[in-house]
């Protein structure tokens, strides 16, 4: 019995530092950091960039962390896993809606650097996710949901240029006016969600579809008469 309930407790033990693995990202582990969130639009790709800046005892922890097989040196393999990790966990830390339904975006392009040994040292962690925008007029918003207690300072810019133009961005539901750069620390009041109306002016949101459909139609009606005076003739 005594071996039985043994067992038991180190299964229990095992499984609770496998979830705690599982939940680890970076988005977990740090504890300080500079932030800085940039929504950049032109009219061939938007992206939503999130970039942290840590110092050289944040960095050795997150190293440390990324370290997957122990050996005290992150290779390039192991940092890319770790910040694919870490854009699995931005889903829900920092979700994005379009025109005011959730949609799903994939983090990638993830970048870590300095890589290799795990020692204290500065470090540049970045991810972008690119967003699915086709129409002439958007309105994106992500919402904060990260740690922002573990941010000294978050900057935000938002960036539009190459057929790209922003109507109105800031922080809020619906900011008044076009607010491209400003900044907030983890003490006050900071804003929940960061809004952007983006307009890309060459593009027509007319449907494909319904031009066809009736020059279709027309074709037919035409082509119907055609035959018909033939026949008659």
């Amino acid at each position: 019995m005594r071996r039985a309930r043994a067992w038991l407790v180190l299964g229990a033990l095992a499984s609770g530092l496998v979830a705690m693995t599982a939940e680890a990202h970076l988005g977990h582990v740090i504890l300080r950091a500079e932030r800085y969130l940039k929504l950049d639009a032109t009219e061939t790709d938007t992206r939503l960039v999130v970039s942290l800046t840590l110092g050289p005892s944040e960095g050795a922890r997150v190293l440390g962390a990324a370290d997957a097989n122990g050996d005290h040196d992150v290779s390039q393999a192991e940092g890319d896993a770790y910040l694919a990790q870490w854009g699995d966990g931005l889903r829900t830390d920092l979700p994005v809606e379009i025109d005011g339904a959730p949609v799903e975006v994939s983090w990638v392009e993830g970048y870590m650097e300095p890589l290799g040994p795990v020692a204290p040292t500065a470090l540049t962690v970045e991810i972008t996710a690119h967003l699915p925008v086709t129409h002439r007029d958007h309105v994106i918003r992500f919402r904060d949901h990260m740690r922002r207690e573990v941010f000294d300072r978050t900057d935000v810019a938002f960036r539009a240029h190459d057929g790209a133009e922003l109507v109105t961005c800031g922080p809020g539901e619906e900011p008044p006016g076009t607010e491209n750069d400003f900044g907030f620390t983890n003490q006050g009041d900071a804003p929940d969600v960061l809004t952007a109306h983006v307009r890309y002016p060459s593009r027509n949101d007319v449907d494909p579809l319904r031009i066809a459909l009736p020059i279709g139609g027309v074709a037919l009606v035409v082509g119907g008469l055609v035959i018909w005076r033939r026949r008659r003739k």
